[in-house]
Formats: C-alpha cells, structure tokens, sequence
C-alpha cells in the first residue's frame, strides 16, 4: 500500500515537472472565461459573507431571468384543480391552507438559497460538486417563483402543479446529494432541512410523492431500444464465440424485462409498482452485464455504457439506491489500457520524432500506464468508495500529459483510440458518484436543444405579434435580436459538433448569452396579451443554458 502511494506521487510529481497544468489552476482559468461570459453580471441571492472569507460565488448570469420566466410563465391551474369538492371532517379552511403553504414555501427558499451558498464554498474543496451548481440554481429559481406566486393567487390550488413539479425536481437532486461521497456536514443538515420543509409543503397541500413521469417514459424508452441494439452488436461481434446463443438468450430476457417496465410507466402505475417492476430488470440486467464487461468489444462496451447512463438515470427518478459495479470499474479501466497499447501499436519511428517534444512521450506513457493500473488495483482490492474517487482524481492530469503529444496527429486509428480513452474515462465518473467534467456529447445535446427551440421561439414570436400595428416596432426589434440569438445558438451547436479549442467555445458561449439577455428583456418589456406560449419557450432555454452554463465551469 506504501510502494503505491509512493509511485503515485512521483508519477503526479513527475507529470508536474513537464508542465502538466493542474486541474486547479485550469479551474480557474475556466471559471474566469465563465465570469466573462456572463453579462448579466447577476450574483446568486446568498447570505453576505465577509470581505476576509474570500468564498467564491459562482455567477447565474441568468438565474433573474430564470425566476421571472417562472412567475410570469404560468397563468393558473387546470380547470379540475379549482373543482370544488366536499368537505371532509377536520380539514382545514383553504386560507389556513393557503397560509401553511406560504410559510412552507418561503421556508424551503430560505433554505434553498443557504444550499446554493453552501455548496459554492464547497466546491472550492470538492470541485466534482460545480456541476451540480446548475441544479441548486434551478431549484432556487423554481422555489422563489413559486413562493412569489404564492403570495398572489387567490387559492392554493392555483400552485398545485408548481409544488408537484418542485417536488419531482428536490426529490431527484436530493437523491444525487446524498451519493456524493465527502459532502460537508452542513451540507449534508441543509439536504435535510430541504427534505422536511418539502414533506410538510407536501402534506400541507395533500400531494403524494412526485416523480417525473415524462422523462421516466423517455428513458424507459431509450433503455428498450439500446438493448435491442446491444443484442444485434452480440450477434456481431461474438459470431464465432461459443458464448454468443447464451448471451443473446440472457439480453434477450432483459429486453423483455425493460419492456415491461416501459409499458408499466406508460400505463401511470403508481411508485411501488414501477419500483418493483424495474427491480425486476436489474435481477436480469445485473448478472448479464457482469459477463459483457469480460468481452473486448469496442461496439458492446459502448453499448453497455449508453445502458449504464441510462441506469442511472432510472435509479435517480425512482431514488434507488445504487451500488458500486466493481466489474465496470475493472473493465472500463481495461479498456483504457487496451486503447494505450493500440496506440503505441500505431505509432511508428517515423512519426514519433515528428511529434511535440517527443522525448516526453515513453514518460507520459509511463506515468499515464501506472496510474491506470494504481486505480485497477485499488478496485480489485475492493478499496472504500473515498480512496477510489482520490485514485480516480489521478488519471485526468496523467491523461492530459499524454494525450497531448496525439492530438494533433493524422492517423485515424490514434484519433479513434483517444476518443475511446475519453468516453471511458468519463464512464469511469459515473459509477463512483464523481459529478462535473465537460460532458462534449451532453454539451451537443443541449446546444441542439437551444437550437431547437430558438428555432421555435423566432416562428412564436412572428405568430404572437403579427398584425397589431401597436406593436409593429416591438415586434421589428424582438424579430430582430431573435435572429441574433438564433444565429448564435447554430454557431454553438457547429463549434461543440466540431473539435474546437475551448477559447473558441468559451467565444460563443459569451455570445449566446449576451444575445439571451437582451432577447429575454425586449421580450419581457412587451405588454402584448397571448404571451403563455412564449412564457413557456423562455422558462424552457434558460433551463438549457443554465446547465450549458454548469458544463463550462
């Protein structure tokens, strides 16, 4: 255990004489790009903090935004929920209802705002915890729209929908807290606090547990269809394996089993019922993807990692706890090795002294090789779930050290490995509770999502303000800066599609909001009626570039 602490150091000690930049100092530089990103120049509404603190607060350029989207997005409540229906014997007045809420609700802000507070000081110490910043943002936001709107409706059923959805949303980022290892005692009392003001909200208001059904059914869906692929890659490429019929059987059973899961989500089942039925998956799923790890296969590997997200994902939305799958962690690491060994395959004489600094390349190699075998021993020796995120916190330096002599080489076979490399290691993340780290495809999918809805909202706009000579002017400028806005979500989208240099993308990330906040006020300052579906589109790309936001930090 000594002998590999030791290694450990001189290889981190090593990676720092050649001028590896530390994952601290390139934090920094990232969080400084963010600040400037953001125009708004608006500060989290948090607890002042003395001028010796020093505790960094992480900037929301648009969480104001976020919040007047919410309370100004939603007009009232289904016409069911306002349906009068008999008294029932000690129920309580709706005014004393309605009064009960409001203290609830303003209490579950309060204390929303002390967790964004607490997790900004903490991720100073844990960095892993700054992409859950967008959540605590969100929920925030979503809190304070509520509690405003609260203080107007004449009715407190007027907010059911909006408490649901609260509901759902603190339920699911509780869930994600309280797996994080090495979360701070008071962060830990505040998740707590949370946890109690929201069963009292709920009580108060007589809603049952919430739980997102609508992307439950999208991932439920997204797990029939992956291991419908994954069986076909089986087929494949274990064709001359004597294995191949007894795990096509096995994944068949489990596609079966997602089938009925998916079908039980669809027909509204209630909490129990969908726990059982999932559960019910895992007895078939977990077994079979013991054995898939033990292949080498790049097509059912990367297969098995879509279906492992997406396994996450579910045991969030239910709150299923989840344990560690030591066998991924073993083969995910395996890959990794797997991948450095083609690349050294691929380079020859030739093109090894026509690489930068190429007398760094057999140590980089070294120290990236060690480092990966450091964390595959920490796993097989069955190591706590703390000293296995520390050895983890290794391998992105040693990474960098060594990928960087690669990436500018054109040899198809090495690009693919390093792309390899990199989707393991942010697999590796994942299943050690390890938030944070640029997700490049997650940051496509939400730039193609603003994209989308830009789209969306430029046709919304030409419908709602067409034909009102009142608002002839507003309309020219609000068409005008949604073109702009629009014009910059595509650019977004193309740079994260492309390989861009982080400048470049930090570039139009600056632009996009910058675009966002003066579409949003243009917006905001016109008065026209029929604004509900507009309201709607707004709520909807702040959300997306709250979590851009979260990516880039």
């Amino acid at each position: 255990m000594d002998n590999g602490n030791r290694s450990k150091d001189v290889r981190v000690e090593a990676g720092s004489r050649r001028g590896i930049p530390c994952s601290d100092s390139r934090r920094k530089i990232l969080f400084a790009a963010i600040l400037a990103a953001v125009t708004g120049g608006l500060l989290l509404r948090i607890n002042p903090v003395s001028a010796d603190d020093k505790t960094k607060q992480i900037v929301g350029g648009i969480l104001k935004i976020l919040v007047e989207s919410q309370v100004r997005g939603h007009g009232g409540p289904d016409r069911h929920q306002l349906r009068p229906g008999p008294p029932q014997p000690g129920q309580a007045t709706p005014e004393l209802i309605r009064a009960r809420a409001r203290a609830s609700l303003q209490s579950f802000r309060q204390e929303s705002i002390t967790l964004s507070t607490l997790l900004q000081q903490e991720s100073k110490r844990n960095v892993g915890l700054q992409s859950l910043i967008a959540d605590a943002v969100q929920l925030q936001a979503r809190a304070d729209a509520i509690s405003q709107r609260s203080k107007v409706v004449p009715h407190h059923r007027f907010i059911l929908q909006d408490v649901q959805r609260l509901d759902s949303d603190w339920r699911r980022f509780s869930f994600r807290l309280q797996q994080i290892p090495n979360i701070s005692p008071s962060c830990r009392a505040s998740i707590g606090q949370l946890d109690q003001y929201d069963v009292a909200l709920c009580e108060t208001l007589s809603i049952e547990p919430q739980i997102d059904r609508r992307t439950l059914q999208r991932e439920s869906e997204g797990l029939v269809v992956n291991l419908h692929t994954l069986s076909d890659d089986i087929n494949y490429e274990l064709r001359r394996s004597p294995s191949r019929d007894t795990l096509v059987l096995k994944t068949s059973q489990a596609h079966q089993a997602a089938i009925g899961f998916s079908d039980a989500v669809s027909a509204g089942l209630p909490y129990a019922a969908l726990a059982a039925s999932y559960q019910s998956f895992l007895r078939k799923w977990d077994p079979l993807v013991r054995e898939l790890c033990k292949t080498e296969s790049r097509f059912i590997e990367r297969t098995v990692l879509r279906i492992q997200t997406i396994d996450q994902s579910i045991h969030e939305l239910l709150w299923l706890p989840r344990g560690l799958d030591r066998e991924l962690l073993i083969q995910l690491t395996r890959g990794i090795k797997t991948e450095v060994d083609r690349i050294y395959d691929s380079v020859s004489l030739s093109l090894l002294i026509q690489l930068p600094n190429y007398e760094d390349v057999p140590g980089s190699a070294s120290d990236f090789h060690g480092t990966c075998q450091y964390f595959a021993d920490c796993v097989e020796r069955e190591e706590t779930i703390e000293n296995l995120v520390n050895a983890y916190n290794y391998l992105p330096a040693a990474w960098v050290s060594f990928s960087r002599h690669f990436r500018t080489v054109p040899h198809d076979g090495i690009r693919h490995s390093l792309t390899e490399i990199e989707s393991r290691l942010v697999a590796l993340r994942e299943p050690l509770g390890i938030p944070g780290g640029f997700d490049g495809n997650g940051a496509r999918q939400r730039a193609g999502a603003v994209e989308r809805l830009a789209d969306h909202l430029h046709s919304d706009i030409e419908t709602w303000l067409r034909g009102d000579s009142k608002f002839a002017d507003a309309r020219k400028t609000i068409l005008e800066h949604s073109a702009h806005f629009r014009t910059a979500s595509r650019q977004l989208h193309a740079a994260l599609v492309r390989d861009t240099p982080e400048a470049v993308l930090r570039g139009h990330c600056a632009t996009i909001y910058s675009e966002w906040e003066l579409l949003h006020r243009h917006i905001a300052d016109c008065d026209a009626p029929d604004r509900d579906h507009v309201n709607a589109l707004l709520i909807q790309i702040s959300v997306e570039l709250v979590e851009l936001e979260a990516m880039f930090l």
